[in-house]
């Protein structure tokens, strides 16, 4: 077992784990020894579960569904769980005031309300035993408001904040945990949304190489800047970064033009 799996193992449980960044934490995880509950709306994840090898469990739900923290919980039943990601996420390319109910409903209950379903249930047992990990995966695009994508943009924000008062209160608990702001990175959910990529700042990178390094990061605890471009946006004074940030996502999606 590895000094990763001895603090933040035996099992992790990863959402949104069957493709893109979830299925990189799930990789990463189990390369340090650490069995992964994979948990997915998709029942494809059984199978790219399958194809992995190392020690992994799927739970099929949808984690917008109020009662999908009941089914974790009967599925996970007798395992003891030392490190929990918050990864599922949704977001929709488009102006706030072209978001349908529907679509404002399912970004806050996946972003927002099932972060915290999911840190309720993992927390208090970590802290109980005195070791622990609980990671959020957040965007760059919490660095500001960013338009075309606000309300998602505000609930990656929201995560951070979260991640940083909940580490506060754990400080002295054994129990770490981190904000990834991860810049874009190639995945199905990016690639769906059509960028043109020419009017990226960069071409998206392999998630792989995000995950690996902040998982290395956990233990410093707080926000984790996923690479030099949002290091610097990070020191962008705050009304430059919301134009920056709007300009750039907006130009990228051929929104708000003339």
């Amino acid at each position: 077992m590895t000094g990763f799996a001895e603090k933040y193992g035996p099992w992790g449980v990863v959402t949104g784990a069957g493709a893109g960044v979830g299925l990189a934490y799930t990789e990463e995880l189990i390369s340090r020894g650490v069995g992964v509950v994979m948990v997915d709306i998709s029942p494809g994840v059984v199978e790219t579960a399958a194809g992995l090898g190392g020690r992994t469990r799927t739970v099929i739900t949808d984690v917008s569904d109020p009662g999908w923290i009941d089914v974790l919980t009967e599925q996970t039943a007798g395992l003891e769980i030392g490190i929990a990601v918050a990864n599922a996420g949704v977001s929709y390319v488009r102006p706030f005031l072209d978001m349908d109910a529907e679509m404002r409903r399912k970004t806050l209950d996946v972003n927002c309300r099932a972060t915290v379903d999911l840190a309720s249930w993992a927390l208090p047992a970590m802290a109980e035993r005195g070791r622990g990990g609980f990671v959020v995966t957040s965007s760059g695009s919490a660095l500001a408001g960013t338009a075309c994508v606000g309300l998602y943009s505000a609930t990656k924000a929201f995560s951070i904040n979260l991640i940083e008062a909940i580490g506060w209160e754990l400080k002295d608990s054994g129990v770490d945990t981190l904000a990834i702001v991860a810049p874009s990175m190639d995945t199905p959910a990016l690639r769906s949304s059509n960028p043109d990529h020419e009017r990226m700042g960069g071409p998206p990178v392999d998630p792989r190489t995000v995950v690996a390094p902040a998982l290395d990061a956990l233990g410093e605890g707080g926000r984790w800047l996923g690479d030099d471009g949002l290091k610097f946006a990070a020191t962008v004074e705050r009304s430059d970064r919301v134009d920056m940030m709007c300009s750039a996502t907006a130009a990228m999606y051929h929104l708000f033009e003339d």
